[in-house]
């Protein structure tokens, strides 16, 4: 994910100061604060932080209601990845000065570290009707609506940023994730090159340019990263993550498996190690879900078609499974809307905690039954809020699979089409991928195969128990026949077939053949 810039200074670095024809004693505290704030203004851009934060404090000792200490205040402690303590001053200096767009801007990028979407949206809303063309204030709020999944919105906020500062990475590269994630790949490589091109490269925009299709991709990405400094904006680890990641994908692409495979298998495996406390929560985590699918009985509410309520479709299966390929298909349909990740349940779940004075927590499982009712309304309305005037609404966040039961026992109108796909192919295409969170599986071979086996094991209990709402696609049969395929999910949700002819989708059945061999060694078992 590209950084977000936020480093607008205050005061302002063509602030003056016109000192009042008053007595002297009286000017001097304005003068003498003026220049402490920015001494320490210079010293933050500097990085020399605690020198810079003791002159803020000082001030803000003297001077409890100056706004422009408390905002540098707020921006040392975010470049200090102290949010906590960032949100504090920013929030202040907000209150004090609600018309200052730069505050309300740095105050949004700390609510999204903090997890806080909605409240960073209100913030940038605000900061926007003051301020409506600053690329800071856009690139900003394109990254809520792409953490949102909301990626229309997001790539036209990427999109003014870049036409108000072409040079701007932040924006650039949120401009070509969004167009990724919407499948409009010749603009995503065109944002990613063009960075290059100007020399404004960087691990991860290599590291981007490995998620498309080859055929797009016009430059040479090892030579590229040969190209690459060190120590610019990355981590020395992180570098080295994402540079390997690169010369595995483009060593696969050449196809020089051997190599790929020899370096795969060394970065995944420091990868692992250095996560063993998530994947020991994960492991529980996996083994608790079957336990409890396995012995719940399982009971939909209402499913009636006649209610006008719209329909939630979920298309869920492992990572790398084709729950994106199946979902643009049936985004073909009339009355469809394309969901995404988006977080809709686990929104509604932490809201009906909080409603109730209880821990936050999006722990569906912890959730008392006689709250259920509640949960639903909440749940319908932030449905309401993302499915505008379509009648089924999709959603593909692959986590949903730990709750589903609860989830068709609380919310009217759901349908789940669950994706499988060929075992070693899918566990492949996992173990390849360098994943932004999360999934602390993907990164030993093993681990990876168990997590496969269990998905499929809990596809299969929702499909026997609950047979009127749930039905399974086979990536192969999709990619074989993708009219098949779409009239699985128009029949499930009552909708009348496409006569429109369907987007090309990729074939990447088979892409294990190179790397059998590899993986049954890995594996310790025979190749079939």
């Amino acid at each position: 994910m590209a950084e977000i810039r936020m480093t607008a200074p205050w005061p302002p670095a063509t602030a003056t100061i016109a000192l009042s024809p008053s007595p002297v004693r009286a000017a001097k505290p304005l003068e003498d604060s003026f220049m402490r704030m920015r001494e320490a203004e210079q010293l933050r851009q500097q990085r020399r932080f605690d020198r810079a934060q003791r002159i803020c404090e000082s001030l803000v000792r003297e001077h409890p209601d100056y706004v422009a200490a408390h905002h540098t205040l707020g921006l040392i402690h975010t470049d200090k990845k102290n949010f906590d303590r960032a949100f504090d001053h920013l929030s202040r200096a907000a209150m004090l000065d609600p018309r200052s767009w730069i505050t309300l801007t740095a105050l949004g990028n700390v609510c999204l570290e903090l997890h806080a979407n909605d409240m960073a949206l209100l913030a940038l809303e605000q900061a926007r009707a003051i301020k409506p063309r600053d690329a800071n204030v856009l690139v900003t709020l394109g990254e809520v609506y792409r953490r949102e999944r909301e990626y229309e919105r997001a790539k036209e906020a990427y999109r003014e940023a870049v036409a108000l500062e072409d040079n701007l990475l932040p924006a650039i590269m949120g401009l070509g994730w969004a167009c990724m994630e919407l499948g409009q790949n010749a603009e995503a490589v065109d944002a990613f090159e063009g960075l290059i091109k100007r020399g404004m490269s960087a691990p991860a925009v290599l590291f981007a340019l490995t998620g498309l299709p080859s055929a797009y991709i016009n430059v040479d990405l090892l030579a590229e990263l040969d190209k690459l400094p060190r120590g610019q904006t990355e981590s020395e680890r992180e570098f080295e993550q994402l540079a390997a990641f690169v010369r595995i994908s483009a060593l696969d692409k050449a196809g020089h498996y051997a190599e790929a495979w020899q370096q795969l298998v060394s970065v995944n495996r420091a990868i692992f190690l250095a996560g063993q406390e998530a994947f020991r929560d994960w492991s529980k985590r996996q083994q608790t879900s079957l336990a409890k699918f396995r012995a719940n009985p399982m009971k939909a509410v209402s499913n009636n078609r006649d209610s006008g309520q719209p329909i939630s479709l979920f298309i869920i299966g492992p990572s790398r499974s084709g729950k994106s390929t199946l979902e643009q298909l049936v985004t073909t349909l009339e009355g469809v809307k394309c969901g995404y990740e988006n977080p809709s349940v686990e929104r509604a779940v932490r809201r009906t905690f909080q409603s109730e004075g209880l821990l936050t927590t999006s722990d569906f499982e912890m959730l008392p039954p006689g709250l259920y009712p509640q949960c639903r309304d909440i749940y319908l309305g932030e449905l309401a809020q993302r499915v505008g005037s379509a009648t089924v609404f999709t959603n593909t966040t692959p986590g949903n699979i730990y709750v589903a039961p609860l989830m068709a026992a609380t919310f009217p109108n759901l349908r789940f089409i669950f994706l499988k796909r060929d075992m070693t192919d899918n566990v492949l295409r996992i173990f390849q991928r360098k994943y932004h969170k999360g999934n602390p599986y993907s990164y030993d071979l093993k681990a990876t195969r168990d997590y496969v086996a269990w998905y499929h094991q809990m596809i299969d209990l929702m499909a026997k128990k609950l047979p009127d709402i749930v039905r399974i696609v086979h990536y192969e049969d999709m990619i074989a026949d993708p009219a098949a395929a779409l009239r699985i999910a128009a029949d499930l949700c009552g909708l009348p077939m496409t006569d429109k002819p369907l987007p090309k989708i990729a074939d990447d059945r088979g892409c294990a053949e190179p790397y059998r061999e590899f993986i049954a060694a890995g594996l310790n078992i025979r190749p079939d």
